[in-house]
């Protein structure tokens, strides 16, 4: 797991993954499943870098929070928010925790894309433990990851390791599956995204 002064350092000068904005598979999921702030009022996005989600989650009227262990991340979030004139939430948190101070659930709409797979062994773990927590019963929860065996992914080093962190199949029914229904949502080349419900 890369540690949090590296992503300070990424979103003060370059993220690559910061440019994307508003990720289009949360945009389909909202449509496709009709995810609309009267069914579910109370979003979190887990690991919300710059919080595109996290605003366009409140211009459209969710109450919407995002939770981000980088500084940096979240301070360039709360200027997206002023910037585009919405209330937003945003808070500096651990996701491996047993909770985030100042977070309270439940919450009726989760989203995390490429948080969970950046973790490994007993923080992955954790982070599932917190997600499930702040879900409230019919919770619904969309997880964007890397994801296959480690032999079909790139950056393989000499030894046969994976350097790419990635969620192994049958991987989240193992973390979340006591308490979620999960269900493929889509699938690409060496990604997949996830669509669960809160028992």
């Amino acid at each position: 797991m890369v540690g949090s002064a590296v992503y300070d350092w990424m979103y003060r000068h370059w993220a690559p993954w910061d440019s994307v904005g508003v990720r289009p598979d949360l945009l389909e999921f909202l449509d496709r499943r009709q995810i609309t702030p009267q069914r579910f009022p109370r979003a979190i996005d887990l690991g919300c870098g710059t919080g595109a989600n996290v605003v366009h989650l409140a211009s459209i009227g969710f109450e919407s929070w995002g939770v981000d262990f980088s500084q940096a991340a979240i301070d360039k979030a709360r200027q997206r928010a002023d910037s585009a004139g919405v209330e937003a939430h945003f808070v500096v948190g651990d996701l491996t925790g047993r909770s985030i101070e100042g977070v309270a659930g439940p919450f009726d709409l989760i989203v995390d894309f490429g948080t969970l797979d950046d973790l490994r062994g007993e923080s992955r773990l954790a982070m599932a433990r917190l997600a499930t927590s702040l879900a409230g019963p019919g919770a619904r929860f969309l997880e964007y990851c890397f994801y296959g065996d480690r032999r079909d992914l790139p950056w393989i080093s000499f030894s046969g390791t994976s350097k790419l962190s990635h969620v192994a199949p049958g991987e989240l029914e193992s973390l979340f599956g006591e308490h979620w229904e999960v269900e493929p949502f889509a699938t690409y080349p060496r990604i997949a995204v996830f669509e669960l419900t809160r028992r």
